[in-house]
């Protein structure tokens, strides 16, 4: 029987030739996946300057509102007067978007941007997370390309939206915790400025802050309380002190008129989108949390635990998508490193063990795969509604002018494109007539009185229909009734995902054939 080959590492130590062998192929694997997952994005990079037009319908209300804030110098509004639009969030992300729209750039391009250098800082620093709990590049490699080959951060990473911009904060918040932790780095304090800028883009970002507090509080309570004081007075006078200084319209739009209604088949669809794409981290994390909670690699695990509860306490609200998964997703593909490390995952597979913990190359193998598969049907999409939303606004540009009357649209696309700002924003304005908020006789008086030059529906409102989706953006029923009585359907336009319906006012009162 011919000797084993054995080869020396670094430290002297004998390392059987059979495991370096599998150690370079894994590696070889690595990069081949790597590649692909670059390959993706450069297609979601060229797709996401390609679109001229929406990729979500709160990309172009996000967009408007950054245009009104250059164009007004107004960003949160009263909700008694137009515009009747929600500023949902908190401001960074608006201010930095709306810089570069000064600076030239196309609304929908601007947020883009932001949104793909926040998603490129986010797969590095989970990578960054992941060596400094395991000291392992094989765990980093992993857990940066668990990241890279997500559909849900390639397709959201360039996608105008607060939601990456907030996560970069949130994981740079947590990844300077992790050195003060794991290096006895002087970080404290940049982890709880990131922390600050996290909340400041997008209000739900608690779980970093908190699981900073928790884990402090595990080890020094004195400086946790500190800690905790400093950053909640930080957080706590700018937001009365900018409430204050907009006669109490900031709290008015990022708090109260953001309390959307609960919806049990919303939390089951967002459940069920997590699994499906998720499913290969989630079983790598499933078998390997255990040993991370006993282990080095606590924290981590804490700041998943808060990040899904955040997700499970907001994902079920009326409007809400797939972005109230990032940080969760984030965190996920750092512990998935972290915990094949935790479990000698990289040993075992390179030493060709017979143990379980090797099959785990199966859902590492199958998150890339359906990560890649997903990218791929939804770079289609994009092409394809794409094509069809440039074929829309080309219809709807005679009846939406940049100036001229007021215009009611459900289409917040065409209102950046054609008019670069919303005068009413349905769904969100139904939603708080609905709930008492918003007074709607001023709308309805001017509909009465053929104020909106064009009103652009989702719906004929000639041939009603009952609609039981509470996300279906429409009118109280008293507004349409009077774009029954005083408006005539003027046009039908398809749409990438629904038609819409276009009236103007009666002049001379009789409705036109539908064209």
């Amino acid at each position: 029987m011919p000797a084993r080959s054995i080869t020396p590492d670094t430290t002297g130590l004998a390392i059987p030739a059979e495991t370096i062998s599998v150690e370079v192929w894994f590696r070889r694997g690595l990069w081949v996946a790597s590649a692909m997952a670059a390959i993706v994005l450069l297609c979601y990079l060229g797709t996401m300057f390609w679109a001229a037009n929406e990729l979500s319908p709160p990309e172009s209300v996000v967009s408007a509102q950054s245009l009104m804030l250059v164009h007004d110098g107004t960003l949160y509004y009263d909700l008694k007067h137009y515009p009747y639009t929600v500023s949902a969030y908190m401001p960074s992300f608006y201010w930095l978007e709306s810089g570069l729209i000064r600076a030239g750039m196309s609304a929908f391009h601007a947020g883009r941007l932001i949104s793909f250098a926040a998603l490129l800082g986010l797969i590095a620093l989970c990578g960054r997370i992941a060596l400094l709990y395991t000291d392992d590049r094989h765990a980093a490699w992993v857990a940066s390309l668990a990241a890279a080959s997500s559909s849900l951060l390639g397709s959201w990473g360039t996608t105008g939206q607060v939601d990456m911009l907030a996560a970069f904060f949130a994981l740079a918040a947590f990844y300077n915790y992790a050195r003060f932790e794991v290096r006895g780095a002087n970080t404290l304090w940049i982890a709880g400025v990131y922390g600050i800028l996290a909340v400041f883009t997008k209000q739900t970002m608690l779980a970093a802050p908190a699981a900073i507090f928790i884990l402090l509080w595990m080890r020094d309570r004195k400086k946790a309380l500190w800690f905790g004081a400093i950053f909640g007075l930080s957080v706590a006078t700018a937001v009365l002190a900018i409430n204050a200084a907009l006669d109490g319209r900031f709290l008015a739009n990022t708090v109260f008129a953001n309390m959307n209604p609960f919806s049990a088949a919303k939390f089951l669809v967002q459940l069920r989108y997590l699994v499906s794409v998720s499913f290969g981290m989630l079983v790598i994390v499933a078998v390997s949390f255990g040993r991370m909670l006993r282990g080095r690699a606590l924290a981590p695990a804490v700041y998943l635990i808060l990040a899904a509860l955040v997700f499970l306490g907001t994902a079920p609200k009326i409007g809400s998508d797939t972005n109230y998964q990032i940080e969760s997703t984030l965190l996920l593909a750092v512990c998935a490193g972290i915990g094949l490390h935790q479990i000698n995952f990289f040993q075992l597979y390179f030493e060709r063990s017979k143990s379980w913990i090797t099959l785990l190359l199966i859902p590492l193998a199958l998150h890339m795969a359906i990560g890649y598969r997903v990218s791929a049907n939804a770079l289609l999409a994009r092409l394809m509604n794409e094509k069809l939303s440039r074929a829309e606004i080309d219809q709807l540009r005679p009846y939406v002018q940049p100036s001229g009357g007021l215009v009611l649209a459900t289409d917040y696309s065409a209102m950046v494109r054609l008019r670069q700002r919303i005068d009413v924003e349905p769904l969100i304005y139904n939603l708080l007539v609905s709930n008492h908020v918003i007074d709607p006789e001023p709308v309805r008086r001017d509909l009465a009185r053929g104020a909106f030059s064009t009103v652009i529906l989702a719906e004929d409102v000639f041939e009603p229909k009952q609609v039981s989706d509470a996300e279906f953006g429409t009118l109280p029923a008293s507004q349409l009734d009077e774009v029954r009585k005083h408006y005539r359907l003027a046009r039908r336009v398809p749409g990438p995902f629904l038609d819409v319906y276009v009236y103007q006012p009666l002049d001379p009162p009789v409705r036109e054939t539908l064209q």
